[in-house]
Formats: structure tokens, sequence, C-alpha cells
């Protein structure tokens, strides 16, 4: 992707994740947050699906599995390639949240369920960390890397990517513009780290 691209895509995602928090968040919140009202089991159900910890065992159990088999069967190149390829997802997963870990500090937002609108600039905790959402963050980068890395699953995993965002908000954890800019970085993250590291592991 074009370096200009890449800005743009940035900007737009900043934009109207900006516009959402001025125009649309507090007032969506609590007519989204009614929308779970007595299925809270099956939305906390659909929130995991972006919990890196999650991804991280699929990705260690992929990885493991094409390793082994590529030493078993080194005549095979598909085994070498299936745990490069779960590598370099890890390794977009990975990046990305440390990534928002570091942004959810700087910036301290309070969660909804605080009832409070306001940002608290270096406030360390779970209760300041609604912008942007890490688990949105994590299931857009997941999504995208493994999209690249093989196309018939984009789709799909980006409808449960969607999924996962907007469940974040029913739980009333993230507001609009938290799942807006998560979905941003990490689809971003995920173009970025994908391009970068994808030739030093000699993936074609």
């Amino acid at each position: 992707m074009p370096i200009r691209s890449i800005l743009a895509f940035a900007l737009i995602g900043l934009a109207f994740s900006i516009l959402s928090i001025f125009f649309l968040d507090y007032a969506l919140a609590p007519k989204v947050l009614a929308l779970g009202k007595g299925d809270e089991a099956l939305w906390h159900f659909i929130t995991d699906i972006g919990d890196s910890k999650y991804m991280g065992i699929l990705l260690v159990l992929i990885g493991l599995t094409g390793f082994i088999l590529a030493k078993l069967r080194p005549d095979n190149a598909a085994w070498p390639a299936l745990w490069k390829k779960a590598l370099l997802i890890s390794a977009v997963v990975s990046g990305t949240g440390i990534f928002i870990l570091v942004v959810k500090f700087i910036v301290g937002r309070a969660r909804p369920y605080m009832g409070d609108i306001g940002f608290h600039p270096f406030t360390y905790g779970s209760d300041f960390a609604s912008w942007p959402s890490a688990h949105t963050t994590s299931a857009f980068a997941f999504a995208m890397t493994v999209g690249m890395a093989f196309p018939i699953l984009r789709w799909p995993l980006f409808a449960l990517a969607s999924l996962t965002g907007f469940s974040r908000m029913v739980l009333g954890v993230h507001y609009l513009g938290d799942v807006i800019m998560g979905a941003t970085i990490g689809t971003l993250g995920a173009v970025l780290i994908h391009n970068w590291l994808r030739p030093k592991l000699m993936l074609t």
C-alpha cells in the first residue's frame, strides 16, 4: 500500500473517530447498551472473538503444527509456510496490541460505565482505557493479516471483527469512536507490519 494511501486511511479513521466522540458517542451509548439487555452471555461470547489471548493460543497451535510437520516432511513447502504465516499473524496482533496499550495510557478516556465523559491523560487502569478499543484492534488486525494470507477468509473475518467491535459497545465498555479507531489501527497496523515482516520471513 503506497504511503499516501496509508496516511489517507489513518486520517480518515481518526477524523471519523473524533467526529463520533463529539457528536455521536454519548447519545448513542445508552441506546446500543439497551440492545444487549438479557443477552449479556451471548455478547460476552462474541466479544471474546477479539480477545488476543485466544488468538494467541490458536496461532501457537497452528504454528507448532506447521513447524513439526515441516521437520517431518521437509519436502513439502506448505508446512514451513504455515508456521511462518502463524508467526507473521502473531507479530501483527502483538504489535498492534502493544501500540494500543500505549495510546490508551496516554489518552485516558473513561469507559461508558464510569459515567464520566472526560479524558484523563496518563491515567493507568482499565476504567480509563476506552479509546481505542483493544478487542476491536486485535480482531481487525487478525482479519486483515489472515485475509492477506488466505484471501477467501477475508470478508467472513471482517464481518466477525465488526461484530466484535459492536459487542464492545453493547456491553458498555466502549463508545463508537473507540471502535472506529480500533478498527483503523488494527487494519493499518496489519498492513504495515505485514509489509515489513513478510520479506524477512521469505513468504511469497
